[in-house]
C-alpha cells in the first residue's frame, strides 16, 4: 500500500515539474537600444529569462509564420515525409488564393514531403505549405487548418488562429510574440528542421535532384529568404542558428529567430517590423542581442542542495518540521552591473502538511524577484519520505513521544524537590518562515562562479 502510495505521489510530482518548466517568468530589463519594430520579445534560452518585452500579447497578422505549424502538423500526419511525394503541376500554384512561386523551380518534378519541408522553412514557401497540407489530408485542406489551431492549443498558444496552412493577410490568421516562443521552440525539437538551418552553405537541394553537374544543382537549389541567416546579405548575423521571415504587407515584416555567442543561446520574435529601411526588423534583432551579450549574464540564484526554508509535518500523532529545499538550482540572466540590494523572494507555504508524503514532492513556491519584477517562480520540495517508511516513522514517533514527556518529567522532579508543580507546556512549534526575504547568501556564490 506504501508503494502505491509513493508512486501515485510521485507521478503527480512529475506531472506538475513538467507543466511547471513551460513556464516563463516576467522580468525586462531597461536598455537604450533604438528600436522600430512594435512588438518584441528576447529570452534567455539557457536560464529561462525573458530579458526584454515590448507589447508581448499584441496580436498581429501570422503571415508566413503559420508555415511552422504547418511543418509540424505535416511531419505528424505524414507517416514517412522521406518516402511521400508529391508532383507540383503549372495548375496548382494558379489556383491557390496567394503564390509565391516557391515551387516554380519544381513544376513535374517529383519532390518528397521533407523536399516541401526544406523549402517551405527557408523561404516564404506558400505553395509548399499548400502542398504539404494536401498531401497529408488527401487534399482536405479545412480538416488540416483543424489540425494546425489543436496544435497550438495543445502548445499553449492562447492568442493565435489560422484559416490556411499558408500565406493569408486577414485578421482570421493572428499571433502573437509569446505564442511564438511556444511554437519555435517545439519546431526546434525537429532534428529535420535543425538539419536543414545546420547545412553549410545555408542551402538546400531536394535529395533526388542532386548531381554532378554544378550548374544544373544552382538550377535547384534554395536558398534562405531571411536575411539575417544569409552570409550574402548586409543584414547578416553570423550568430544566428535558424529564423523564418515574414512580409505582412509591403513595407512590414515579422522575424522569429534563435542566435547563440558564447555559449548563451538567445529567442527573438518580432511583430510588425520595418523592412524595406536601415531601421529594420533584422537591426533592431541584431542590436537587442548584441546589448543582451554585452550588457547580461547568467548568475546563480539559489543552490538545490541548501534547505530554504521549513514546513511543519502532521502525521495522526503530532508535528515535526521538515527542511524545503529549492526542486533545482536557480540560474537567472541578470545585469552585469545588478543591484544585490534589488533582489530578493517571496515564500508560499502551506501551515503543514499531512502525510503521506513521497521524497521530491512540491510543497510549496519561491518567487524570485529583481528591482519588483517576477524572475523565476520555483517549485520547493521535501527532501526525504515521510510516513511512507515503518523504520523513519517509529523513530519519529518515539522522539515525539519523548519529548511530550520530558516537560512532565520535569515538573514531577521539581515537586519531589519540594518545589511546585507547574502543568507541562507542550513544545512550541515551529515558526513559519517569514514571507519575503534577502537572497544575499544565495547570491554570494553566484557572484563567485558569474
Amino acid at each position: 500500500m506504501n508503494k502505491r502510495i509513493k508512486f501515485l505521489i510521485s507521478a503527480v510530482l512529475i506531472f506538475a515539474v513538467f507543466v511547471s518548466s513551460f513556464m516563463i517568468p516576467a522580468s525586462s530589463f531597461v536598455n537604450d537600444v533604438e528600436t522600430t519594430t512594435a512588438d518584441m520579445l528576447l529570452i534567455n534560452l539557457d536560464t529561462n529569462t525573458i530579458v526584454y518585452s515590448q507589447k508581448p500579447d499584441n496580436m498581429w497578422y501570422a503571415g508566413y509564420l503559420s508555415e511552422l505549424v504547418t511543418f509540424l502538423v505535416a511531419y505528424e500526419m505524414i507517416p514517412d515525409p522521406e518516402k511521400a511525394t508529391y508532383k507540383p503541376e503549372a495548375s496548382f500554384s494558379a489556383s491557390l488564393p496567394h503564390s509565391d512561386g516557391s515551387l516554380n523551380q519544381f513544376i513535374g518534378v517529383e519532390l518528397t514531403a521533407k523536399d516541401l519541408m526544406a523549402i517551405m522553412l527557408l523561404t516564404s514557401g506558400n505553395d509548399a505549405a499548400y502542398a504539404l497540407a494536401d498531401l497529408s489530408s488527401d487534399g482536405d485542406r479545412k480538416a488540416f487548418v483543424e489540425a494546425m489551431n489543436e496544435k497550438v492549443e495543445i502548445l499553449g498558444c492562447k492568442n493565435t488562429g489560422f484559416v490556411s496552412p499558408g500565406y493569408d493577410s486577414t485578421s482570421n490568421q493572428y499571433t502573437t510574440c509569446r505564442d511564438l516562443y511556444n511554437i519555435y521552440m517545439e519546431v526546434r525539437k525537429n532534428e529535420f528542421f535543425n538539419e536543414v538551418m545546420e547545412a553549410d552553405p545555408l542551402s538546400y537541394i531536394p535529395s533526388g535532384l542532386k548531381s554532378d553537374d554544378e550548374e544544373e544543382n544552382k538550377k535547384y537549389t534554395v536558398y534562405p529568404e531571411a536575411s539575417i541567416i544569409n552570409d550574402k546579405s548586409p543584414y547578416y548575423f553570423r550568430y544566428t542558428n535558424d529564423a523564418k521571415i515574414s512580409h505582412t504587407e509591403a513595407t512590414y515584416a515579422d522575424l522569429v529567430l534563435t542566435a547563440t555567442y558564447r555559449g548563451k543561446t538567445y529567442f527573438f520574435a518580432g511583430l510588425l517590423g520595418k523592412m524595406d529601411s536601415e531601421e529594420n526588423i533584422y537591426a533592431d534583432a541584431r542590436k537587442l542581442l548584441t546589448w543582451a551579450y554585452l550588457n547580461l549574464s547568467d548568475r546563480k540564484m539559489i543552490n538545490s542542495e541548501e534547505a530554504m526554508a521549513e514546513v511543519n509535518v502532521a502525521p495522526d500523532w503530532g508535528e515535526y518540521p521538515v527542511d524545503l529545499h529549492p526542486f533545482n538550482s536557480a540560474f537567472k540572466t541578470l545585469p552585469n552591473d545588478y543591484d544585490e540590494s534589488k533582489l530578493s523572494y517571496e515564500l508560499d507555504i502551506p501551515e503543514s502538511v499531512q502525510t503521506p508524503i513521497a521524497e521530491g514532492q512540491a510543497v510549496g513556491r519561491a518567487k524570485l524577484f529583481y528591482d519588483g519584477d517576477e524572475i523565476d517562480d520555483i517549485q520547493l520540495i521535501v527532501n526525504s519520505d515521510e510516513g511512507l517508511d515503518m523504520l523513519p516513522d517509529m523513530g519519529r514517533f518515539t522522539s515525539y513521544i519523548y519529548h511530550q514527556l520530558m516537560p512532565y518529567q520535569l515538573s514531577t522532579d521539581q515537586g519531589a524537590e519540594g518545589g511546585t508543580a507547574t502543568e507541562a507546556k507542550a513544545p512550541e512549534s515551529p515558526e513559519k518562515p517569514a514571507p519575503t526575504g534577502s537572497l544575499t547568501k544565495a547570491t554570494e556564490q553566484g557572484k563567485t562562479e558569474g
